[in-house]
C-alpha cells in the first residue's frame, strides 16, 4: 500500500497521497514489532492524518517560497500603483493590474467617480477582496 499511494503521488504531485504512504510505513512497522491489525489501522489512520496537518502545510509553503513572484496578499498592495484594465464604472466596479500583473477587484474610493481603462490609480485601501483606487494626475495635471 506505502509503494502505491507513493507512486500515486509522484503521478498526481498533489501532497495528499504522500501522507498515507507514510501511515502505511508506520502500520507496516507496528505488524513488524507484532502489534495486532487493530493498533496497525489505528497508528495507519494517526501518522497519515497527523503529518497530514503538521508537514503538508510546510511542505506547500516551502515551495511556494521558492517559485516565482510571491502573492502581496491585502496589506501588500495598499499605496501601490495600479493601471485599469476594465473601467471602473461610477459606483461600480473594474479591475485593475496592481505591479508586474497581479488583477484585483477594484471600485474607485470616492463612489461617484468614473475610471477609464488604461488610467494609473493609486491603491488608497481593501475592501474584502476589492482593491479601493483613486486616479493619479499625469504630468500634465489631467486625472
Amino acid at each position: 500500500m506505502a509503494g502505491l499511494a507513493f507512486a500515486g503521488e509522484l503521478l498526481s504531485v498533489s501532497f495528499f497521497l504522500l501522507f498515507f504512504s507514510l501511515g502505511a510505513v508506520v502500520a507496516l512497522a507496528m505488524a513488524f514489532a507484532g502489534f495486532g491489525l487493530t493498533a496497525q489501522a489505528i497508528g495507519f489512520i494517526g501518522a497519515s492524518v497527523l503529518s497530514m496537518v503538521v508537514l503538508r502545510p510546510a511542505l506547500l509553503n516551502r515551495l511556494s517560497l521558492r517559485g516565482g513572484e510571491a502573492y502581496a496578499g491585502h496589506r501588500g498592495i495598499t499605496g501601490e500603483s495600479a493601471v485599469v484594465t476594465e473601467p471602473i464604472e461610477a459606483g461600480g466596479k473594474g479591475t485593475v493590474r496592481v505591479g508586474s500583473g497581479e488583477f484585483w477587484t477594484a471600485r474607485a474610493m470616492y463612489s461617484g467617480e468614473e475610471i477609464g481603462e488604461g488610467a494609473k490609480v493609486r491603491v488608497l485601501g481593501i475592501d474584502g477582496l476589492t482593491a479601493l483606487v483613486e486616479p493619479v494626475e499625469t504630468e500634465g495635471g489631467e486625472l
